[in-house]
């Protein structure tokens, strides 16, 4: 029988929502930061032709190609660190520059069936899924698309009125194409996300709307509980059509089609009954601290909670202080011996912090990670909660993969130096993530500037 590694395999889903973004970095078109490539793929967004096989060709490879080096560093890899620098990279893709002129040139990344994990145009896209039986999906989406190599000729095709040309290659399980521009909407080629079937018992409006704090925090604890039972049953529903479709779940191919299905539907854990106003999930690795899944933002992705608290407020009830956010969390989860050796499935904690209310502009924190420390000075109270995201469907031959769900509260300080519950009921909501990479690693820092 064939051992699955489970923390990979679901893992690998949060990772493919994590497609995230973090600081623009000064880059050349054939260089960025230490990896270089050959100048065949350079090429600059700016300068592409949209009627031109060969300059598509060269934007769809220059991305491809980039990809693949910080894919391949033995560094990176060792460090746990390569969804990390993918996250820094990804961002690049999608702001005006040498690989996306701000128009209508740039790049997509799609799972092989055709949901959208990253819109060089439209981020709101995520989720969407292209309707492969339309063209030029047809072609972009098709078994003629070959795989990344040094060789490698994309799958190109001229298309619409306007004869414009798209290219694609395929890599670890994901499409990347260039040149295909279309509506926001993209009448007849986008299918789109449907929610409706996605519910809570306890929503986040619920938690939001609470007044009274004791109400507000006994809300908060079903809220999380109510999101975790959602994951669990995506990832339920995801083994069963996986498994009667007929795919090993213990092959590359498998666990590809796992993720491409969990991938389609979740996108709706950020919006209806899980997100509200300041309420909103994430999932957090318990190790790093790495959030893999972020419901405010999907620039969040990545973001790790290993921060120093310059204020720290007690973990717990005992009066206890641990001044990085990450060993508080740790700490609280474990009864206070911080040994992960003692993080069990059940574990739970509420846990007090300063972080950045996003409600609060003037709370954000400048350079707050390259000064290591958290990104803003208002009270946040959150309910932590160890899973085992490993589904009993997998029987024994599954590890046990444990990741901790949350959310928080924002309590304001009264006059009398107490914290009431502040509540707000209009919020702008957060941009959509971005979501889900094939990866087996985990990494501990990612370059962001937002908030989690």
């Amino acid at each position: 029988m064939v051992k699955i590694n489970a923390r990979n395999v679901f893992l690998s889903l949060f990772f493919a929502l994590a497609i995230g973004f973090s600081f623009s970095t000064e880059v050349s078109a054939h260089q960025y930061k230490d990896y270089t490539h050959s100048t065949d793929f350079d090429i600059n967004a700016e300068d592409i032709n949209a009627g031109d096989m060969d300059d598509i060709k060269k934007l769809v490879l220059h991305v491809a190609k980039h990809i693949d080096l910080i894919q391949r560093d033995q560094i990176l890899i060792v460090q746990g660190a390569t969804l990390r620098e993918v996250t820094v990279f990804s961002k690049l893709t999608r702001e005006q520059g040498i690989f996306n002129n701000g128009d209508d040139i740039y790049s997509i990344r799609a799972t092989y069936r055709g949901a959208v994990i990253s819109h060089g145009r439209y981020q709101n896209l995520y989720g969407n899924r292209y309707d492969s039986s339309v063209d030029p999906m047809q072609a972009l989406l098709g078994s003629d698309v070959p795989e990344l190599s040094d060789s490698v000729e994309p799958e190109c095709v001229t298309y619409g009125n306007e004869n414009r040309v798209a290219c694609a290659v395929r890599q670890g399980g994901r499409v990347i194409m260039a040149g295909f521009d279309h509506a926001e909407d993209a009448p007849g080629r986008l299918i789109p996300l449907d929610c409706s079937a996605f519910r809570l018992s306890t929503t986040a409006k619920d938690v939001e709307e609470e007044k009274d704090p004791e109400m507000k925090r006994d809300l908060l604890k079903q809220y999380v509980e109510s999101f975790v039972e959602a994951v669990l049953g995506i990832m339920r529903q995801k083994l069963r059509e996986v498994a009667i479709a007929g795919f090993d779940l213990g092959t590359g191919e498998g666990q590809r089609e796992l993720v491409s299905r969990f991938y389609e539907e979740a996108p709706c854990l950020i919006s209806g009954d899980f997100k509200h106003g300041t309420v909103y999930p994430f999932v957090m690795d318990p190790q790093a601290g790495t959030s893999f899944f972020n419901g405010l933002d999907f620039d969040l992705h990545g973001l790790s909670v290993s921060l120093e608290d310059p204020n720290p407020i007690p973990y717990n009830d005992q009066g206890d202080i641990e001044s990085n956010v990450l060993r508080a969390f740790q700490k609280a989860l474990t009864n206070g011996s911080g040994d992960l050796a003692d993080l069990e499935a059940g574990n739970s904690a509420f846990v007090t912090y300063h972080w950045d209310n996003p409600l609060i502009e003037e709370d954000n924190v400048e350079d707050f990670l390259s000064m290591g420390v958290v990104p803003g000075d208002s009270i946040k109270e959150s309910y932590l909660q160890v899973v085992n995201i490993t589904p009993p469907e997998l029987g024994s031959s599954a590890r046990e993969a444990l990741l901790v769900f949350g959310s928080g509260i924002y309590p304001e300080v009264d006059d009398d130096g107490g914290c009431v519950i502040a509540s707000t009921d209009n919020v702008p909501q957060g941009a959509l993530l971005n979501l889900f990479l094939i990866a087996s690693v985990l990494f501990s820092v990612v370059f962001l500037r937002k908030r989690v």
